[in-house]
């Protein structure tokens, strides 16, 4: 049996195969259809269209004209989209579509239904355009459904079973939020986390928001396949990385050995594009505890066929489920059980 098919074999329903052929012919040929099928058969995606055909309106309105304004329409162009809106807008055409300042737009549509494609201030924005008159039925939040979509992320998954001594490892704790919703999902009920972040700020601004979290250890380090000093870009957003060419050095070390005395239950990796070197850094927790893993899947185009091989490799036991968290190609996930 070759790898692909090995692979395939271990994916334990549908949903999880159409969406593992999907992102395969996507890292192999860049064809950014195979991406729109994963996202058009997210439940959030048949919602928000939808609801765009609830609304009825003829003319359909994009507010935000940053990052997602841009991957809205590329996700949905099946929406006949009339324009974007944008409280502080910085041109007056994108993508072909006309740009109005929020106080303008009114005035050119009548009745327009309106997305909201920001997941910054969504709820503001909303009571900004009922104060508008803007009725609620024309008002339809991708911004809160995209929160929603990531704080499903990692624990949404049926089969996931919990027990009261789970350890669980989050590495990549970026804002938090992962060890807020695993302590959600365990039902306050676990033994141990451990928790990484390289980036300075956000390892900061991790410590104040998660200071009341009992048993949690929260490391300024790297997972990685060794333990070494590497280089690295820090932006102190969901961006930053393991870099050659990055600005500064981080510390970074073998979970094998940081949690060598541990029974690891579940590990979490989102770690923009080391989650090879870290999983082959856990090896030994790996092939001895069989720990749920959930990891993310997208960081570089090999990862559809390494990761799921590697974890294989060094567990056979494993059966695989993948799901997708985002509107766009970012935010699927591999779970290993």
């Amino acid at each position: 049996m070759c790898m692909l098919e090995e692979i395939y074999s271990k994916l334990m329903d549908q949903k999880s195969r159409a969406i593992y052929k999907s992102r395969l012919l996507y890292s192999l040929t860049g064809d950014y259809d195979e991406i729109r099928r994963i996202v058009a058969d997210t439940d959030s995606a048949k919602a928000l269209r939808n609801k765009v055909n609830i609304s009825g309106s003829k003319q359909v309105i994009l507010w935000g004209t940053g990052f997602w304004g841009n991957w809205m329409l590329k996700s949905f162009p099946d929406i006949n989209w009339s324009g974007y809106a944008d409280n502080a807008p910085r041109c007056s055409v994108m993508n072909g579509l006309p740009v109005y300042k929020s106080v303008d737009f009114l005035s050119e549509y009548e009745n327009p239904s309106i997305v909201i494609a920001t997941t910054f201030f969504h709820n503001e924005i909303y009571h900004q355009l009922l104060a508008a008159g803007i009725s609620k039925d024309r008002i339809i939040d991708a911004g809160g459904m995209m929160c929603d979509l990531f704080d499903a992320q990692y624990f949404d998954l049926p089969y996931l079973n919990h027990d009261d001594e789970e350890v669980f490892v989050d590495a990549g704790c970026f804002d938090g939020m992962t060890v807020r919703n695993f302590i959600r999902w365990s039902g306050r009920n676990y033994k141990e986390i451990l928790s990484f972040e390289l980036d300075a700020k956000c390892y900061r601004e991790c410590g104040e928001k998660l200071k009341d979290v009992k048993n949690l250890t929260l490391e300024n380090i790297g997972l990685w396949n060794k333990e070494d000093v590497l280089c690295f870009h820090g932006t102190g957003a969901s961006d930053s990385r393991i870099d050659a060419g990055g600005e500064t050095q981080i510390k970074v070390g073998r979970l094998d050995d940081i949690a060598y005395d541990r029974r690891v239950s579940f590990i979490k990796m989102d770690i923009e594009g080391a989650e090879k070197e870290a999983i082959l850094g856990a090896s030994n927790i790996i092939a001895r505890y069989q720990p749920k893993m959930a990891v993310s899947i997208y960081h570089k185009r090999e990862d559809i066929w390494e990761l799921p091989k590697l974890l294989l490799e060094i567990n056979p036991e494993y059966k695989f489920y993948l799901r997708h968290y985002s509107f766009r190609d970012a935010e699927t996930v591999l779970y290993a059980l």
